[in-house]
């Protein structure tokens, strides 16, 4: 049998899935739907930093359904060595992406982002929702 795909949901999907944005909040509601969302700890404090009620009040009911995933000793490692590699590489990449990106490849998640570039990792699967 093979593992079923769950999506970690970057901050600015979980925004428009909130703002009805037709095609994100589509495909958010539909992985809502049958369970296949994670939230990240770094999402939600996104969020929370700077949302209206109504969208704190809509982040706290996914929050009680679906819990969020929190930072840990090895999720910190490999965001530090992300952040590291592309400081490097001269490739402008945000330590909250990175840990983001790290949470992602160590619970073997699809990361969810309408930023794209803010994710360069090659070793995570990353989708946009509204081109596919």
């Amino acid at each position: 049998m093979g593992t079923e795909t769950k999506y970690l949901l970057d901050t600015n999907v979980i925004l428009e899935a909130f703002w009805g944005k037709k095609r994100v909040a589509d495909k958010v509601g539909e992985w809502i739907e049958s369970g296949k969302i994670v939230i990240s700890v770094v999402c939600m404090a996104e969020i929370l930093s700077k949302s209206s009620k109504k969208e704190e009040e809509m982040l706290r009911m996914l929050i009680k359904k679906f819990g969020v995933l929190e930072i840990n000793q090895e999720i910190a490692e490999l965001a530090g060595k992300y952040r590291f590699e592309f400081l490097r590489k001269k490739k402008r990449v945000y330590l909250l992406d990175c840990f983001i990106a790290a949470t992602a490849k160590l619970h073997g998640l699809t990361l969810v982002t309408r930023n794209v570039k803010d994710y360069p990792m090659k070793d995570i699967k990353v989708l946009n929702p509204s081109k596919d």
